[in-house]
């Protein structure tokens, strides 16, 4: 395999468009047994495109995970559409779908739950080639690996070792190293650098720079943290109540003045209040 997985892509097209995307969850009261829908999406639209970076930010229970979850089809939305490629990935057969999702992947905030605490790092790398049925030798498998273990600066030392073993950003390399292993092309990083240090985020976060320099990926970047987003994102897209309220760049999403721009909301958005906040400092957990 190669370690340089660069596809053309038209930059005027979505590498990933999201239309309508509505998730309902049914709830039932403890102490009545009639069911109640809950919306944890409401008719979320955004795109994506080949090489860049949308930050999707918002407060603490927004909706932000279920739209990465729904993305893989973790959740199965209740209406709407996921369109990579061109192609809805709610309706395409099973095999299909599985050989496309392998070029997409989400990156989790906790890596330590996140990866098989009783496998070694090496083995944690080659279990997406076994999956998927690629690499037809452990010859192969390992080259693979120390391909990608080089891109990520990951120690050859490292992998014998379990993820327990490791510290919280060396365990983030190695979570990054698993999603480049099928050579993706849109990675979720789902609050990917919050758990970490302030030293470590800069050092994950340029090494996704990196990667997305080398290889034209597309990161959707979710996070509550306004100021990272601001930094790492060509464009921010505002989620709250399960909704998108707000996208432009980052300058003027960080700069905006909130009090014009929520006059102009429907009746039925969010609160004017929490169009933006709370956002989270740099560096606190969600």
């Amino acid at each position: 395999m190669a370690a340089d997985f660069k596809t053309a892509q038209n930059p005027s097209q979505p590498i990933m468009a999201v239309r309508g995307l509505t998730l309902r969850y049914a709830r039932r009261g403890v102490f009545d047994a009639r069911r109640s829908s809950v919306s944890a999406l409401r008719d979320i639209s955004l795109e994506m495109f080949a090489g860049r970076t949308l930050a999707l930010v918002g407060p603490s229970g927004c909706g932000k995970t279920s739209l990465a979850r729904c993305l893989v089809l973790l959740e199965q939305p209740s209406a709407g559409e996921i369109v990579y490629k061109g192609e809805n990935l709610i309706e395409m057969k099973r095999e299909h779908r599985k050989s496309v999702l392998r070029e997409i992947h989400l990156i989790f905030q906790d890596s330590a739950t996140a990866l098989n605490p009783r496998l070694t790092v090496e083995d944690i790398l080659a279990e997406p080639l076994l999956i998927h049925g690629l690499g037809a030798t452990k010859e192969e498998r390992r080259q693979r690996i120390q391909e990608v273990t080089a891109q990520v600066e990951l120690p050859a030392t490292w992998l014998n070792k379990r993820p327990l073993d490791l510290s919280g950003g060396q365990r983030q390399r190695v979570a990054i190293a698993r999603s480049i292993m099928l050579q993706p092309r849109l990675l979720i990083l789902d609050e990917a650098l919050s758990a970490l240090d302030l030293s470590t985020q800069g050092q994950i976060a340029n090494l996704l720079r990196d990667l997305q320099d080398r290889h034209g990926l597309t990161y959707l970047f979710i996070t509550h943290d306004l100021t990272m987003a601001s930094a790492f994102a060509s464009e921010i897209a505002v989620m709250d109540a399960g909704r998108v309220v707000r996208r432009d760049s980052p300058s003027k999403v960080f700069t905006a003045n909130l009090h014009t721009n929520c006059e102009t909301l429907a009746p039925d958005s969010p609160s004017r209040e929490t169009v933006l906040a709370p956002l989270m400092p740099l560096g606190n957990d969600e």
